[in-house]
C-alpha cells in the first residue's frame, strides 16, 4: 500500500492541452474514483499514473517517490482495463501467473499468489478454463486477480464493467468494493458512470475538460457541489435547472419566491434535485418552510418501488420529480409539488453555487 500524489500535472498532445496542472493526495488505502464526461481526460491521467502517457510537466509520487521517469512495470502498480485483455489460450490459471513467470518469479511464490487470488475472487473452480467458457463477469475477476498477483502498491481500474450488462455491473461494483475493503490497497477507478462513483468511492474527483471541477466524498458533492457542471454531473436523474430571479433577497419563479438568496437582484439558475419534490395534495397548504409549484403531469415513468414524473409548470417550463411509485399519475392531470427551502441550490450567472441551504 502508499500514497499517491499528482503535483501540477499537465499533458498536451502537441500544441493541444488535455490535462490542466492537475494537483492531487490520495491516501493510503483510499479509493478515490475519478469521474467525467467522454474526453474530459480522466482516463489519460490515469494512464499517465501507470507510465503508458509521458508528462508534459509536473511530478507523480507513489508512496513518496518520484515515478514519473520510470517505466511501468517499476511504478508498483496494477492495471485493470475495459478490455479483458485475456490470453485465449491459456487457462485461468495461466492468465492469472503470467506476468510472474515473465518476471522470474519463483514457481513456488508464483502458485501461492495465484491460489490466493483466486480464494478471493472466487475463481477456485474455473483455473483450468479458457477465457471463451467463461462469462463476461468471470473474466473480468480473472483480470482483476491478474492485477492482484502483482501486489502492486497502487491498483488502477480503467472503466472495468463498461463492457458488462446492467444486473452484472450492479454485481461486480459490490465485489470489487468488497475486494477494496478486504485488501485495503490504494485504488484510483476511472469512470463516466456517476452511480458507480457515488457507491465505489472514498473521494470523488469531477473532470471537465481536463481540469479538477470539484473533490470530495459523494455527499460533500451531492449535498454541496461547487458549480452547475458538478450538480448536474452527481445524482440520478439529474438535477432540474430552472430559470430564476432573485428579488430583494429571495430567488423567483414568476412571482413566487422559493428561497432565500445573499445574490444581487438578476438572473440566478435554481436547481432541484428530483428526489427532494414531493406530491401535495390539492389545495393543501405549504408547510413550514417550504415551498410549492404547480404544474401538469407530461409523461410518468413507473420503475415498481419509485416513479419518474415529468411535469410541465405554468410557465411552460420543465422538470422530473422521483416520487414514490405507489402513486398513479396521468398524462395531463395536475400536480401540486412541495419542496423545502433549504433543498434549493442557487447558481449565479457564471453557474458558480451561491450555497445550499437557505
Amino acid at each position: 500500500m502508499a500514497t499517491l500524489e499528482l503535483a501540477d500535472v499537465r499533458k498536451a498532445f502537441g500544441t493541444t492541452d488535455v490535462i490542466h496542472d492537475v494537483s492531487l493526495d490520495v491516501a493510503d488505502g483510499e479509493l478515490v474514483v475519478f469521474v467525467g464526461p467522454s474526453g474530459c481526460g480522466k482516463s489519460t491521467l490515469l494512464r499517465m499514473i501507470a507510465g503508458l502517457e509521458t508528462l508534459s510537466g509536473g511530478a507523480i509520487r507513489i508512496g513518496g517517490d518520484p515515478v514519473d521517469h520510470l517505466p511501468p512495470s517499476d511504478r508498483g502498480i496494477a492495471m485493470v482495463f475495459q478490455s479483458y485483455a485475456l490470453y485465449p489460450h491459456k487457462d485461468v490459471r495461466g492468465n492469472l501467473g503470467f506476468a510472474l513467470k515473465h518476471a522470474g518469479v519463483d514457481r513456488a511464490e508464483i502458485k501461492r499468489r495465484v491460489n490466493a487470488a483466486a480464494e478471493i475472487l472466487g475463481l477456485d473452480e474455473l483455473m483450468n478454463r479458457r477465457p471463451r467458457e467463461l462469462s463476461g463477469g468471470q473474466r473480468q475477476r480473472v483480470a482483476i486477480g491478474r492485477a492482484i498477483v502483482r501486489e502492486p502498491r497502487v491498483f488502477l481500474f480503467d472503466e472495468p464493467l463498461s463492457n458488462l450488462d446492467a444486473a452484472l455491473r450492479v454485481h461486480m461494483r459490490v465485489e470489487i468494493l468488497k475486494l477494496h475493503q478486504r485488501l485495503a490497497n490504494t485504488m484510483v477507478y476511472v469512470t463516466h458512470d456517476q452511480v458507480e462513483a457515488m457507491t465505489l468511492a472514498d473521494r470523488i474527483v469531477v473532470f471537465r475538460a481536463g481540469r479538477v471541477e470539484q473533490v470530495g466524498t459523494p455527499l460533500e458533492l451531492y449535498r454541496a457541489p461547487t458549480n452547475r457542471f458538478v450538480a448536474g454531473f452527481i445524482g440520478s436523474p439529474a438535477m432540474n435547472f430552472l430559470d430564476a430571479r432573485a428579488v430583494a433577497g429571495t430567488v423567483r419563479l414568476g412571482e413566487a419566491p422559493l428561497c432565500a438568496t445573499t445574490l444581487a437582484d438578476g438572473p440566478v439558475t435554481l436547481g432541484l434535485r428530483p428526489e427532494h419534490l414531493m406530491r401535495r395534495g390539492k389545495g393543501e397548504p405549504a408547510g413550514d418552510g417550504e415551498a410549492t409549484l404547480e404544474g401538469t403531469v407530461q409523461v410518468f415513468e413507473h420503475l415498481g418501488g419509485e416513479a419518474f414524473v415529468h411535469v410541465e409548470l405554468a410557465d411552460g417550463r420543465t422538470l422530473v420529480a422521483k416520487l414514490d411509485g405507489e402513486q398513479a399519475f396521468r398524462p395531463g392531470e395536475p400536480v401540486t409539488l412541495g419542496l423545502r427551502r433549504e433543498r434549493c441550490h442557487v447558481f449565479d450567472e457564471r453557474g458558480e453555487r451561491e450555497t445550499a441551504l437557505h
